[in-house]
């Protein structure tokens, strides 16, 4: 993936991230506040509904006490007893006993204490306490609920005003009275004195108020999702996709030979990455390795290998592969390796580039190492000679190879003599070198005078594709 579509793709995630996040807090804002509102509007209907019933319960329990009371006559006493406890009652202004007869009624004692019979509407049965109104009644020039009792023939009711009953609910718009369902709206609760009152809540068209929390909330998660998020996206994608450019063979294996100057014979073959898609070969290396895809890659070349040559072929050469200490470090790769066949396994040289962890995680590597050995594998070390450690390198591993730097080619008096030591060196303990960069005929003959007969580099041969590795061997 290029810089400029990587500059894209973070822009896109980074641009889908702030309307993701922003659209989501626009909502988990607003459904909040909502839920806090709803919260906060059921304490106010919580407190108007207790304190309805708790006067609801006083009024209930005067018409209990008249009707324990009456005694089917209506004596002042007990008429002057009823207007003082009346008097405690806010709103309450009259009381009345209603008798059946026949099929109306007549009002038989009250509190304006007037002894007239007055007929009236005959008193029906129910259960408990009932509420009825408003009622606009002349005489009073005011609306008025009466809550009532009946037992047997006899009905004992109150008169409250609708005004005392609404300063109950006055304050607020959230919950009202209502008889017999008449009122619209939905039903908050039944009351739990008196039958046939519901208390609901009227039909609103309020709109939704939004407050603007999200918006520095939205900006402090853009910055986390920005530096923490969108880098680990990009890297996923950007993995995805080199994992399928490495299976669509947009990579491939192009082939230097490895000449043995003493035979002008075949030593080995080093294979190296190429690309079919304009990208610079080191680039395209360095983004495999920041990816963590080297392993996977070092498996596709393998593959490429077995299915590029003959068995007979792979069986006659060999293969120098590159890889580096994270190879041998993983128990993945390691594992893989050992399940390819005896003839691929003992052509293999895996080439390792000098480095600081060889020495770092050196039991798990060197462990490793011996049992890929065991498979019959190979293994070069790369670049010997420019790390300053080099020599614990070969003191601490079982290298079967070394490879010098192109930068001894130079013909100078200091690298004459650190190419002479490593000649010593690997003649003494029997380890193949092979010397890199040789591009003229004159460093053909230099290092060839040296004592490296294997020599690796553009004077023999460039690389090349499969067909013509063949053709040349």
């Amino acid at each position: 993936m290029s810089a400029k579509s990587r500059m894209l793709l973070t822009v896109l995630i980074n641009f889908s991230l702030v309307v993701i996040l922003a659209g989501s807090l626009y909502f988990i804002e607003g459904e909040w506040q909502h839920q806090r509102e709803r919260e906060a509007k059921d304490e106010v209907k919580q407190l108007y509904f207790s304190k309805m019933e708790n006067y609801l319960k006083e009024v209930t329990a005067f018409i209990s006490f008249i009707s324990v009371g009456y005694t089917n006559d209506c004596p002042r006493s007990f008429v002057l007893q009823m207007r003082k406890e009346l008097f405690n009652i806010p709103g309450a202004i009259e009381f009345g006993v209603i008798q059946k007869e026949d099929d109306h009624g007549v009002v038989v004692c009250n509190s304006w204490g007037e002894n007239e019979r007055v007929l009236v509407r005959k008193p029906s049965p129910h259960d408990g306490f009932l509420m009825t109104g408003p009622h606009t009644i002349n005489s009073l020039e005011m609306p008025i609920f009466v809550i009532k009792k009946t037992i047997e023939s006899f009905e004992y009711n109150i008169l409250i005003k609708k005004s005392s009953v609404d300063d109950f609910l006055n304050n607020s718009l959230d919950v009202v009275m209502s008889l017999n369902n008449k009122q619209q709206g939905s039903t908050y609760r039944d009351s739990n004195v008196v039958d046939n009152l519901s208390y609901v809540v009227p039909l609103s068209n309020s709109a939704k108020r939004y407050n603007l929390y999200f918006i520095p909330t939205t900006l402090l998660l853009f910055l986390v999702c920005f530096f923490l998020v969108t880098p680990t996206l990009v890297r996923a994608i950007e993995k995805r996709f080199l994992r399928w450019k490495i299976r669509g063979h947009v990579y491939y294996n192009e082939y230097q030979p490895i000449i043995d100057t003493n035979d002008q014979s075949l030593f080995s073959i080093e294979v190296f990455l190429r690309s079919n898609d304009g990208v610079n070969v080191k680039d395209s290396i360095d983004k495999i390795k920041s990816l963590d895809l080297c392993i996977e890659y070092t498996l596709f070349q393998v593959k490429l290998i077995k299915s590029s040559f003959s068995k007979e072929f792979i069986s006659n050469n060999s293969f120098q592969v590159n890889i580096s200490c994270l190879h041998l470090e993983s128990e993945f790769f390691v594992k893989n390796m050992l399940t390819l066949s005896d003839d691929i396994c003992s052509s293999l040289i895996l080439e390792v580039t000098e480095n600081e962890n060889l020495m770092i995680q050196k039991t798990v590597i060197k462990t490793h190492m011996e049992r890929l050995k065991q498979k019959g594998y190979r293994f070069a070390i790369d670049d010997f000679g420019i790390e300053y450690s080099s020599l614990s390198y070969i003191s601490e591993f079982d290298f079967d190879i070394v490879k010098t730097d192109k930068i001894f080619i130079n013909e100078t008096d200091k690298n004459i003599a650190i190419l002479k030591s490593i000649i010593t060196l690997t003649n003494e303990l029997g380890i193949a070198c092979i010397a890199e960069g040789i591009e003229t005929e004159k460093d053909c003959q230099k290092i060839t005078q040296l004592g490296i007969s294997l020599h690796q580099g553009w004077f023999h041969s460039r690389p090349m594709k499969a067909e013509d590795i063949i053709a040349y061997y």
